[in-house]
């Protein structure tokens, strides 16, 4: 393989690279009903109508979304009841069957989603997402059909959603300028009180499970511990005292007898017990934690040194998987979200990686889905011959996809961000279009 750059100066040869090989962003397939007795999918009369360049009778149907969302966002992926998986991606909202190897599609939104939330049934989830005039919707895993909707309150995007322990009332956060907060009667759409959420931004929410009209929320160098009664949200800020550094906190869940646990931006975990910081867990993490999640088994936290942490119903440690050891690991990887479920563990990264991790085969986690991370997608280019995608993005890396398995089958880093691309007609090598003005040709 030969690269080629050209730039102010003309054609020059350039190092060559290498296609790194992958193991076993949206593509449409045409849903065409082929026709008793004629030739191919079309009629005549359709073959007429395209003659007269009229659109064919036949419409696109969703088929496959490659990737997953993990840059610029968290505590986004979780396990439902029937045991699929569901996350999303861009504007699309994802339900994964692994056995099955099948997705199915929630389309209910206009603008990228950028928050999730699953009900305690684990069947139904809240997506919220970005714009001018951002809405919430709550939705059904398995029919993938609207229940409710909620909006005109927030504006700019939907950071955070949660529900409480009956799934009755749904909070949200906004990214305004205020980070407001709502309380949602969410089977209603009505919205049961609002409240200015911080001056800064908010990363995280969460009811207290064991008080119902009790909810944290967290965020750049602050904790608050609010109070629901009636329609009125009150506030006080958590007091960090001489037990820990005032810093910013990334993440929380609540425990019972008015514990709060968080996560730190320096990878420690801070213990709260009502507003006031009682002790903290030094070097939980090597770097901030990003994701904390609550479960019968205990809890689980994710950070950026790549670190999954098990810890019991006291938050004493059970196990660490370094996922930058195991074979599927690497420098730089960082998680951004967690679920633990039994024996079984999900991991969103912040390459938009998805693993699944059997706590007792824990160096051997198991690549479900990759896609492009940073930035945005840009380049598109299909195989002449061959059941094959090309995508580049932002991220500086170009792809190839297969459009059957559905699955990342290699991939290569380039010094620029990718612009666009295009396959040679015998199929051989790859043109991509870089954004500063140069291209680079690939061989296959």
């Amino acid at each position: 393989m030969r690269r080629f750059h050209v730039g102010g100066s003309g054609l020059s040869q350039g190092r060559p690279r290498s296609w790194r090989r992958e193991p076993a962003e949206f593509f449409l397939s045409p849903s065409i009903p082929r026709r008793s007795g004629g030739k191919g999918p079309f009629s005549s009369g359709e073959r007429r109508g395209m003659a007269d360049r009229s659109a064919p009778k036949c419409h696109l149907r969703l088929e496959w979304v490659y990737g997953y969302r993990g840059h610029q966002c968290r505590n986004n992926l979780y396990y439902t009841a029937a045991k699929e998986i569901v996350y999303f991606v861009a504007g699309v909202g994802v339900v994964y069957s692994p056995r099955e190897h099948r997705q199915k599609f929630y389309l209910g939104h206009q603008d990228d989603i950028i928050s999730l939330a699953l009900h305690p049934d684990r069947v139904l989830v809240a997506t919220g997402q970005v714009g001018k005039e951002p809405y919430i919707c709550v939705w059904d895993t398995y029919t993938v059909q609207t229940v409710s909707v909620m909006k005109d309150v927030h504006t700019h995007g939907i950071a955070c959603l949660a529900f409480d322990v009956d799934g009755q009332r749904l909070l949200s956060v906004g990214l305004d300028s205020k980070n407001t907060i709502c309380v949602w009667d969410w089977r209603k759409g009505k919205m049961l009180s609002m409240a200015p959420g911080h001056t800064d931004r908010i990363f995280d929410i969460s009811w207290d499970l064991y008080q119902p009209n009790k909810l944290v929320s967290c965020g750049v160098k602050h904790i608050k511990f609010w109070s629901l009664c009636g329609n009125s949200l009150t506030p006080k800020r958590g007091v960090f005292g001489k037990t820990g550094d005032l810093q910013t906190i990334l993440c929380l869940a609540c425990a019972r007898d008015e514990i709060t646990y968080s996560g730190a931006l320096n990878g420690d975990i801070y213990v709260w017990k009502g507003i006031n910081l009682i002790r903290t867990i030094q070097g939980a993490h090597a770097a901030g934690i990003f994701s904390m999640n609550a479960c019968e088994e205990g809890f689980a936290t994710g950070g950026r040194d790549g670190c999954i942490r098990l810890w019991d119903l006291n938050f004493k440690p059970i196990t660490a998987i370094d996922l930058r050891e195991t074979d599927q690991g690497y420098k730089g990887l960082s998680v951004r979200s967690v679920c633990w479920r039994g024996d079984h563990i999900l991991v969103g990264t912040q390459d938009s990686e998805i693993f699944e991790i059997v706590v007792h085969e824990r160096n051997k986690p198991f690549l479900i889905m990759q896609g492009h991370c940073e930035g945005e997608l840009w380049a598109l280019a299909v195989h002449p011959t061959k059941p094959l995608a090309v995508t580049g993005s932002d991220d500086r890396s170009v792809r190839i996809w297969s459009l059957i398995d559905h699955a990342l089958i290699a991939r290569c880093n380039m010094e620029e961000p990718i612009r666009c691309a295009a396959v040679s007609t015998d199929g051989i090598h790859l043109a991509l279009g870089m954004k500063d003005g140069s291209f680079t040709v690939l061989r296959v």
